[in-house]
């Protein structure tokens, strides 16, 4: 291997990767180009994750300059950071160049943010640990952007409708609907139809395209992979009064044809079997969504990671939100789940981390399967990181495979914030 080389033959090996690689950049080669000193691994011994979220439009706009980008290589790498989740993909805009997206962002400051991040990221030896990079994208939330190129290209009955009818891009931007008094939106914004087989296919040839030509990505790691669910919130559709979403006619359609019972829309007279059934529907759509992106990746390179960002309270997410990411985990079809355990309350949050490992221990026994990562919610402890960092070794102490912290953007500039504990 290369990385195996002395110091002294360093010079030789500079004029032998010249002549290989030439005189190209990345700007010109729309494909990042894997080298052998990106190993697959950051550094001997680091089984525990360190990640990191990376927010593209945050307040730090991280992934806009070269300059940004290289504050956070270098920040992470001194820290011990092994694996950033890099948002690539939000509200229907990239930062890789693409023709599934409006890939504007690509090119802000004549190179693709992304392809600077793995150049730098996978670096190693002299420069320190490599540090995987994984695709961020958010799979079904395009936030306010009414405009994304995905709703103009399979239009509006892309975007999800509620039992009533409504399109959210009908809904006010307070996410409290008029026609729904005392609910709102969990999260405020615009969803895509999971029940749509083109939008399926959106998220799946996103994740394809990252995957082939991004050799030195480690990962895929999708967000936002569910339904939008309302507060408060109904556990399903067989409890009323409800808001929920899914109710296009063509994904309606569907249902019914599929299952011969009868959608509960507000209008429908509909049964606890059909809202049962309705609900198991709607689950399927966003589990076909994580299979399409697992085995799609894997046939092209078999060593991606494929991982999600996932709602700490599983039954929750299982019934309100149909993200049944325990389900991912035990069949097969994600390698990593990051659990968004983001609370300031220390007892809940070590409550949450061993909920999710004790069921992952449970079923796994001894054979190998998808990990288990805490997310950390470092927004809320920018004051007071002691708390953060008990939060860390709780997680450590219910057997998690790492931990990630959101967000990069809050920790920029706050020394406090990069005192991690030892592992």
């Amino acid at each position: 291997m290369l990385m195996r080389l002395s110091r002294t033959g360093a010079p030789w090996l500079l004029l032998i990767v010249l002549l290989m690689s030439g005189c190209s950049s990345p700007k010109n080669h729309p494909k990042d180009h894997l080298t052998e000193d990106s190993p697959t691994n950051p550094c001997p011994g680091a089984a525990f994750e360190v990640g990191l979220w990376v927010q593209a439009e945050g307040a730090n706009r991280t992934l806009d300059s070269p300059e940004t980008i290289r504050a956070l290589v270098q920040r992470a790498r001194a820290t011990g950071v092994t694996d950033i989740y890099a948002q690539v993909y939000r509200s229907g805009r990239s930062w890789f160049t693409t023709s599934l997206a409006d890939d504007a962002p690509a090119q802000r400051f004549g190179q693709e943010p992304l392809a600077l991040l793995l150049d730098l990221a996978s670096q190693g030896q002299d420069h320190g640990c490599p540090i995987r990079i994984h695709g961020w994208i958010n799979a079904y939330a395009l936030a306010s952007n009414e405009n994304a190129p995905i709703i103009q290209e399979l239009g509006e009955e892309a975007v999800l409708r509620d039992q009533y009818g409504h399109s959210l891009l009908d809904y006010p931007a307070s996410g409290a609907p008029a026609w729904a008094k005392g609910f709102g939106l969990g999260t405020r914004g615009i969803f895509l139809d999971p029940g749509n087989p083109d939008v399926r296919q959106r998220i799946i040839d996103l994740a394809a395209h990252l995957v082939r030509n991004y050799p030195r990505l480690a990962g895929v790691h999708l967000d936002y992979i569910r339904y939008p669910y309302a507060l408060p919130i109904s556990p399903g559709s067989r409890f009323p009064p409800r808001l929920d979403f899914g109710y296009n006619e063509a994904s309606v359609s569907r249902f019914e044809q599929a299952s011969g019972r009868v959608a509960p829309r507000a209008d429908a007279q509909a049964t606890s079997d059909d809202a049962a059934a309705w609900d198991d529907w709607r689950r399927a759509q966003v589990t076909a969504a994580v299979r399409g992106v697992y085995e799609t990746t894997k046939e092209i390179r078999q060593d991606v990671v494929v991982s999600a960002a996932v709602l700490p309270w599983a039954e929750r997410a299982y019934l309100s939100a149909f993200q049944d990411w325990r389900g991912w985990l035990e069949d097969g079809f994600l390698d990593r789940a990051v659990v968004m355990n983001y609370t300031e309350d220390e007892r809940l949050a070590a409550q949450i981390s061993r909920s999710v490992l004790a069921a992952k221990g449970v079923k796994d026994g001894n054979e190998a399967t998808g990990e288990v990562v805490i997310g950390l919610g470092a927004y809320k402890f920018t004051d007071q990181p002691a708390g953060l960092w008990r939060q860390w070794g709780d997680a450590q102490e219910a057997g998690a495979d790492g931990v990630a912290l959101f967000s990069y953007d809050q920790m920029v500039g706050n020394d406090a914030m990069w005192a991690f504990p030892g592992r």
